[in-house]
């Protein structure tokens, strides 16, 4: 959010005598008469619910990973649970692209501490290959992400050519000890220190031993509909990161997504700043926005803490993925 509208939005919070240092969750977007009037956020400390005005809200919520959907692992924190997307969505800004949800080919499947943890393009670059149970390469190491994404699950799911994990589950092989064949030895250490450690620490020498690797929920390229400006159709709403789609079509290119973060980032807070110069009414400060919503999580428990994936209604919602996804 811009100097000014921080500054706007920070004075409702001195009047709840809230320093604003509280861990706090934004809980809904105030919709005063077709604008965006504030927000209506969460103290997770004292558990009560307070609304702050703002003439605009610049947010940055990020995508839903940590929804597992179909149980896939994912790479992102534990943040990620789409509330961005419903807050917007429920506040009259449209959604687009929803089904084009980017899975990471070689995300870590074992050891499960480390599981969702993505194994980076570089080591297929220098000559891990991907090979099933039967020490068989089943794709080209330099396709696509989706492309090796869908031929790993087809070979675990379809061909029944997983590799299974001491945890009970399937994989596939990236022949990390091929890169020292092909080079030095200790070029491994040398190039992947980070994941060299990490390995280490459970016991697992990847110069010497293949990684096991599934593929991760990694980003959200569809999501609330960006303009070019960072705005959306709710006038005073902008956005930026992985909470605004379409940027980067059905396919998002290796490290654009850093990029698009700075670029809308800065963006959207020009544009709210521009915004919030023009003259533009106060909306009113009340929750009845937000309590018009409760009665939708009563008794809910959040899924980065217990997932639940078992209730049928949302398997019927998650046929999407099976369909249009990589699981296609």
């Amino acid at each position: 959010m811009p100097g000014g509208a921080a500054r706007r939005g920070s004075q409702p919070i001195r009047r709840h005598h809230d320093s604003g240092a509280q861990p706090r969750r934004r809980a809904d977007i105030l919709n005063e008469h077709g604008q965006c009037a504030g927000a209506v956020l969460y103290n997770m400390e004292t558990q009560e619910y307070f609304a702050v005005e703002a003439k605009a809200v610049v947010m940055a919520t990020g995508g839903c990973g940590r929804l597992h959907i179909q149980g896939f692992m994912t790479t992102n924190h534990h943040g990620a649970t789409g509330d961005g997307i419903v807050m917007g969505y429920r506040a009259g800004a449209p959604v687009v692209f929803l089904h084009t949800v980017q899975y990471h080919p070689t995300g870590i499947v074992f050891p499960e501490q480390a599981e969702g943890i993505l194994i980076t393009e570089k080591l297929r670059g220098s000559g891990a290959n991907l090979v099933n149970f039967d020490g068989e390469q089943l794709v080209n190491e330099r396709e696509p992400r989706d492309v090796e994404a869908a031929s790993i699950i087809k070979e675990c799911v379809v061909e029944n050519k997983g590799v299974p994990t001491p945890t009970g589950k399937l994989g596939i092989r990236l022949d990390s000890p091929m890169i020292e064949m092909l080079a030095d030895e200790g070029t491994v250490q040398k190039e992947s220190p980070g994941k060299y450690i990490l390995y280490k620490r459970f016991g697992i020498d990847i110069s010497k031993e293949p990684m096991l690797i599934y593929p991760t929920l990694h980003y959200q390229n569809g999501s609330l509909e960006l303009q070019a400006d960072g705005r959306t159709c709710l006038p005073g709403l902008f956005i930026a990161g992985k909470v605004g789609g379409g940027i980067h079509g059905a396919n998002r290119l290796m490290g654009s997504s850093l990029l698009d973060i700075v670029v809308y980032g800065r963006i959207s807070g020009a544009s709210s700043a521009e915004y919030i110069a023009g003259e533009h009414t106060d909306g009113a400060l009340h929750l009845d926005h937000a309590r018009s919503y409760s009665s939708e999580i009563d008794g809910r428990v959040a899924p980065a803490l217990i997932p639940d994936y078992t209730d049928p209604e949302l398997w019927e919602r998650q046929l999407t993925t099976s369909y249009v996804g990589n699981v296609r």
